[in-house]
């Protein structure tokens, strides 16, 4: 029987990832005091870490205050993902014409360990926008294209992620079929105060769903109808560059037609979840 990948896990490695990853998340330097905090480990596994980190160029230490920020080294990492990901490079072109065709913000997104990420975001060139999902990441269940995403686990999967029984839970759970059958989930300003948040998921080779189109509009001009149909057009052509089958999209189509109406589109409730402060809502540039 094949053992899950947890068990291999390298405890030592997860901590220096935890590192990296606590340090991506702060607005600027952190002390070892406060990561070990933050983490929960002792300081001294905290500075150990730190110095190896430094000694391979993924962390700096600004030497007068002795707190720690990103290295060059993690940048080097991110760029080399755009550089290697296939979806990320067929995405790319695909949304900024998107994004242009349309005048709003659009972002690509993909779920990974219950966290939705944005490996793209192309932003709206319009003087009031919606913020783009620059080097973000939120919780799959506070976000609605998370919610998309999550809802196209296996059951098996599923079952263990709803395992929690929270208001996000059950807003899942109550919008599965719709989620499962249109792939699209449209929120108005439940989740994200302000902004219309539109998404579509798109396949690769198999069928599997691989992550989604997302389009965030601010509220006062969103008009699905005229949006939605580029959404899925873009969806189909991206869909089909990573390889997915004509077929496979057809049947996708067809679910779609018979199990909704265009008046009524898979929607997150607007009180299926409390609003979440951290997540964009829509700004004037200036």
């Amino acid at each position: 029987m094949k053992r899950e990948k947890s068990n291999y896990m390298i405890q030592s490695v997860s901590h220096a990832l935890d590192v990296l990853e606590e340090l991506c998340k702060a607005a600027g330097e952190v002390g070892v005091t406060e990561l070990s905090k933050r983490l929960k480990l002792h300081k001294n596994n905290v500075f150990r870490l730190l110095a190896t980190l430094e000694l391979r160029g993924y962390v700096d230490q600004n030497k007068d205050t002795e707190d720690y920020r990103l290295g060059v080294k993690a940048l080097q990492l991110g760029q080399s993902y755009i550089t290697q990901s296939t979806l990320v490079g067929r995405a790319t072109p695909i949304l900024r014409e998107l994004s242009d065709a349309i005048g709003e913000t659009v972002s690509l997104a993909v779920l990974q360990a219950g966290q939705v990420q944005f490996p793209i975001s192309i932003e709206s060139k319009r003087p009031v926008k919606a913020a783009p999902r620059i080097a973000v990441s939120f919780p799959a269940k506070l976000n609605a294209a998370g919610r998309l995403l999550t809802a196209q686990l296996s059951d098996v999967a599923l079952t263990e992620v709803l395992a929690g029984n929270t208001v996000q839970d059950a807003a899942i759970r109550s919008q599965l079929n719709e989620l499962r059958s249109t792939g699209q989930i449209i929120d108005r300003g439940a989740i994200e105060a302000d902004v219309v948040s539109i998404s579509k998921v798109v396949r690769g080779p198999n069928g599997d769903v691989v992550g989604a189109i997302e389009v965030l509009v601010p509220q006062y001009r969103a008009k699905i109808d005229s949006l939605g149909p580029r959404i899925d057009e873009a969806a189909i052509v991206l869909s089909t560059a990573l390889g997915a089958s004509k077929s496979t999209l057809t049947t996708s189509l067809e679910k779609e037609v018979s199990t909704i109406t265009p008046t009524q589109p898979a929607t997150t409730p607007p009180t299926g979840a409390p609003t979440n402060p951290n997540q964009p809502t829509a700004r004037i540039a200036k």
